[in-house]
Order: structure tokens, then C-alpha cells, then sequence
């Protein structure tokens, strides 16, 4: 802003330097009136020429001083900027690292329950089949004891017993048992 105003003051200088050369510089007068309008065209122009060459400098002073403001202060605002925006990211990587971690925790709780969970199915489905093993292994003993006692109940024949005033023919209850459930099917 201070180099605009300056700037402008500097110009009002020369405007005002140009007015007042304008009343010096003669009008046309005829040739023979003795001033020669080239030398004083010359004369006007040398001296515009070093009030320019004056000036020159201390606007090209401004304009670096202003120019070198201006790259100071884009600087500071670009540093504020990078500065604030290296902050956000930081914040969100550790947004984000945390919620990572957390969800790496989950994962990792859920991997070892699913793996005690493997293992007592494990543990439950052995122990299931040891004991249908102990069942079947009951059952076929089971059954092998019935056939044998049936086959000993069927090989079982009536026995005639005699005591002294007689005989007895005795059947053994099995065959009395199947005998009434043959009996029930026929009916």
C-alpha cells in the first residue's frame, strides 16, 4: 500500500514538473525572432531526461521494496498454510493409525475366540464319539449276551420231571412267553 502512494506522489512530481516546463518552452515564434525552437526542444528534453533519470531509481527502490513485501508476505502465509495443514494430517493419521489398532485389536480377540471355539468343538466331538464308541461297543456286547440267551432259551426243551406218584413234563418260561406272543400275532 505504502509503495502505491508513493508511486503516485512521484508521478504528481512529474506532471507537475511538466506543466511547469510547458510555460517555459516558448510558442512558435517566426525564424527570425531569436530563440531557436530546436535548442530549446533539446534543452527541455535534456532536462526531462535527468528529472527521469532522477526518479528512476527511487521507483525502481519502491518497486523492489514492495515486491520483495509482497514475496515476504506470501511466504508467511504459505508457511501458516503448510503449517496448518501438516497439523490436520498429522491429526488424521493419528486418527486414523488409532482406529487401526483398534480394529487390529477386534480382529485379533476374534481370532482367538474363534480358535477356542474351534478347540472345544474339537474337544466336545471327540469325547461325543469316545462315548458312542463306549455305547455301540455296550450295545454290541449287549446284544451278543441277548442272542446267547435266547439261543440258550431255545435250545431249552420241555423236561419231563418224575416223582413218586407221577410225572411232570416242566417248559421253560421262555417258550411259554413266546408261545402267548405267537398266539397274539396269529389272532
Amino acid at each position: 500500500m505504502d509503495g502505491i502512494i508513493i508511486m503516485e506522489v512521484v508521478l504528481l512530481i512529474v506532471s507537475v514538473i511538466c506543466f511547469v516546463v510547458s510555460f517555459l518552452i516558448p510558442e512558435k515564434k517566426p525564424e527570425g525572432s531569436g530563440i531557436d525552437q530546436e535548442l530549446a526542444k533539446q534543452e527541455v528534453h535534456e532536462m526531462m531526461e535527468k528529472e527521469a533519470e532522477a526518479l528512476r531509481e527511487p521507483i525502481q527502490n519502491m518497486a523492489s521494496e514492495y515486491t520483495n513485501y509482497a514475496i515476504n508476505n506470501a511466504l508467511t502465509k504459505l508457511d501458516d498454510v503448510t503449517n496448518e495443514k501438516t497439523f490436520e494430517l498429522t491429526s488424521y493419521s493419528d486418527t486414523v493409525m488409532r482406529e487401526l489398532k483398534k480394529e487390529e485389536e477386534e480382529v485379533v480377540l476374534l481370532h482367538q475366540a474363534v480358535r477356542e471355539e474351534r478347540e472345544n468343538l474339537q474337544k466336545t466331538v471327540k469325547e461325543e464319539r469316545e462315548s458312542l464308541q463306549k455305547t455301540v461297543t455296550a450295545a454290541g456286547k449287549a446284544a451278543k449276551v441277548m442272542r446267547e440267551s435266547v439261543e440258550k432259551i431255545r435250545a431249552m426243551r420241555p423236561v419231563e420231571v418224575s416223582y413218586g406218584a407221577g410225572s411232570v413234563k416242566i417248559a421253560p418260561m421262555a417258550s411259554k412267553v413266546s408261545e402267548k406272543s405267537e398266539k397274539k400275532q396269529a389272532k
